[in-house]
């Protein structure tokens, strides 16, 4: 008797250790979705900073058309067209951080400690499809990592996947989940260069209004220096904001990292002891976010 009692307790104990692992690697997941959707908040796309600044000044003041954004080389015509070229860049973004999305709440719901599954839905049937364009701006490896990626959370909507199937998606997965992110984390950091280019643009913009006109009075020349002030102040919260969801990005990734380490020790107490750090630091880049976001608000109304 007092042996069956003592197996109940281990197994017990099991039990709960296994539940608790697995609600980490849970809120893991529900955290990465979270912070990936922080990037609708972002105060800025190429397209915005890319109209903003040639309707502020003359376009052939700028460099647009000479700045590299992501990935491989766009085709000739639309490497001439600017404006489209970023407007193609957005739309990547927009796809890729939908795709990480559902794969990290695909992870969030294998490893869901109740008894019931709840099936991984994809947003977008023809994302495959989407990224097979040959004038979207992944290169050949990314492109096939996240076209595995929607297969497998294809496979994983209609199969028998359940939540002792999670190290094995997560071997199967990982390496392209890296690739998908860094292709982001990338996108955003070029994002990042384009509106400190436009920052320089900016003064260049109300340096020339400041010299072009000597009528102007000093009334005059005072409006325009805290006109530009105002605009340099913005677009500096602009960045920050931006790289601030970089570095979400990016402790997404090291997070995820750990989450792949001890893949077959998801019953493991050091688990919880690895993960705990980085749901603490999306957490508090989380706040971060919404601060400049609220500050953003201020100085835009």
């Amino acid at each position: 008797m007092k042996l069956f009692f003592y197996r109940f307790v281990a197994l017990t104990g099991l039990f709960l250790t296994s539940c608790v692992n697995l609600k980490t690697v849970n809120t893991f997941g529900s955290s990465a979705v979270t912070g990936l959707q922080q990037g609708s908040t972002v105060p800025a796309t190429f397209t915005s900073v890319y109209t903003e600044r040639t309707l502020a000044d003359s376009l052939s003041r700028h460099p647009f058309n000479r700045i590299p954004l992501i990935g491989p080389e766009f085709t000739s015509s639309i490497r001439q067209d600017s404006l489209r070229s970023y407007q193609l860049a957005d739309s990547l973004t927009l796809a890729v951080t939908g795709l990480l999305a559902d794969y990290f709440q695909a992870i969030a719901d294998f490893s869901a400690t109740g008894s019931t599954f709840t099936p991984v839905r994809l947003k977008s049937a023809a994302f495959d499809q989407y990224l097979q364009g040959s004038r979207l701006k992944l290169s050949p490896d990314q492109t096939a990592a996240a076209n595995r990626l929607v297969n497998l959370l294809g496979s994983a909507a209609t199969n028998t996947y359940r939540r002792r199937k999670l190290s094995i998606l997560i071997t199967k997965s990982h390496d392209d989940a890296q690739q998908v992110l860094s292709a982001l984390v990338f996108a955003y950091e070029r994002l990042a260069d384009v509106v400190e280019i436009s920052r320089d643009q900016a003064y260049g913009h109300y340096r020339n209004l400041l010299i072009q006109d000597p009528a102007l009075t000093y009334s005059q020349k005072r409006e325009l220096a805290q006109k530009w002030l105002n605009t340099s102040k913005t677009i500096d919260q602009t960045r920050q904001t931006i790289l601030t969801y970089v570095q979400t990005l990016k402790t997404i990734q090291a997070g995820y990292r750990e989450v792949y380490k001890n893949r077959y020790l998801l019953k493991s107490k050091a688990l919880i002891a690895n993960i705990d750090p980085y749901l603490s630091r999306l957490k508090a880049l989380k706040a971060d976010l919404e601060q400049l976001n609220l500050t953003n608000g201020r100085l835009n109304p």
